[in-house]
């Protein structure tokens, strides 16, 4: 039943004359239907689905309770009204509570009070019928979104069979480094030591409520984009993409190449991911689309970075405190309302090329020892000569 047609209404009752009367009652705002005997009832109850059945107490065959009590299996939406001219209530209310019926109205019934609880009876059908809706539309969109995330996963399997250094090495690495890679591959095989990097860590903001209130297709697609985006801008500054977990992104610079550059190139690379993100809002905006928002956080210093693996299949390992570190401080990005938070560690190598915020000294949940923490706030304008006088 859609909104703007009108409900549907059985009438059952073995006197024409009550049919007659109670259709030319209703007839204005519903689509009637009649029985004068309950099995007919029944058999029209069946093939209609009514949005309300009217039924008297008293018919040959079959009292109204028996019928709305079977009309309930039948139909289990269908509004169920009794209309009976037995006054003793309490004598009915065990029948009528076996038959789930909604409401049940004396004879002679007052026009009036009949079409309003008909009204009523209409709209909670019809509220029912929405939530049941919405309960399959739910169901749908959640089997959506279990295709979608099996998809992702699929892909990171894909990821893993990759057998080839360069298919390996092209996913997460500039093509720069691939180069290199290719043409000497004892740059990935690092045997397990302390280097100087710098991890940048970028995280989606509200990405569970996204997905959440996102159509499968749609948060695919999106993320695509995403990923395609900032991996674009990592490779641009010779990083490295260490890790892509759900919606993380886990990027190192200096691990493989040893330049002493890994810093500004890490804080270029989080610019212009804020920059492309910038205009991945505006164009998904445009289009209609759900836009989001990301928190970048970067923190330079030691790691311990090797590969392990097979002769088919090497895997690059790095741990050490700017790994954590800079996840943490990612996190301290939604706390300050900022894009771009660093530690003192890189910002010291940085401070005379960007504008920034000094955030203090707050504590990192698993990191002993305190650090300064910098909000980037772009690119430090070059200074102007000024002419002589």
């Amino acid at each position: 039943m859609s909104v703007d047609s009108p409900a549907t209404v059985l009438l059952v009752d073995d006197e024409a004359r009550v049919l007659d009367s109670l259709e030319a009652l209703l007839g204005m705002d519903h689509e009637i239907l009649r029985a004068d005997r309950p099995d007919e009832a029944l058999r029209v109850l069946a093939e209609a689905r009514p949005a309300v059945i009217v039924s008297d107490q008293r018919m040959p065959g079959m009292p109204g309770t028996e019928l709305l009590a079977r009309a309930r299996d039948l139909a289990p939406d269908t509004v169920r009204i009794l209309l009976t001219a037995f006054t003793d209530a309490d004598a009915l209310m065990d029948s009528i509570n076996a038959a789930g019926i909604y409401r049940f109205l004396l004879k002679p019934w007052d026009p009036k009070e009949l079409t309003h609880v008909i009204r009523t009876a209409v709209e909670r059908h019809r509220l029912v019928c929405e939530r049941e809706q919405l309960v399959r539309d739910l169901e749908t969109r959640n089997a959506d979104l279990e295709q979608a995330l099996a998809r992702l996963r699929a892909a990171q399997d894909d990821v893993v069979r990759e057998t080839s250094l360069r298919a390996q090495l092209q996913r997460y690495v500039s093509p720069r480094l691939v180069d290199l890679a290719v043409a000497n591959p004892t740059l990935v095989e690092l045997p397990g030591e302390w280097r100087e990097a710098t991890v940048l860590f970028a995280d989606i903001r509200g990405f569970t409520r996204l997905i959440e209130s996102t159509r499968a297709p749609v948060m695919v697609k999106l993320l695509d984009e995403y990923f395609n985006a900032m991996i674009d801008v990592i490779f641009g500054r010779q990083g490295t993409v260490e890790q892509l977990i759900g919606d993380e992104i886990v990027a190192l610079f200096g691990v493989l190449d040893g330049e002493e550059d890994a810093a500004p190139r890490a804080v270029e690379a989080a610019l212009g991911m804020i920059e492309a993100m910038q205009g991945l809002r505006a164009r998904w905006s445009a289009a209609g689309l759900p836009v989001f928002d990301i928190g970048v956080g970067i923190s330079s210093g030691p790691v311990m970075a090797g590969t392990i693996g097979s002769e088919r299949r090497r895997e690059l390992i790095v741990v050490g405190r700017p790994m954590i570190a800079a996840a943490r401080i990612q996190r301290m990005t939604r706390l300050y309302d900022a894009h771009i938070i660093a530690g003192e560690e890189t910002f010291t190598q940085v401070s005379e090329r960007v504008c920034f915020r000094e955030l203090g000294t707050p504590k990192l949940k698993g990191i002993k020892v305190r650090t300064a923490l910098y909000e980037i706030l772009g690119r430090k304008e070059p200074a102007t000569a000024v002419a002589p006088a």
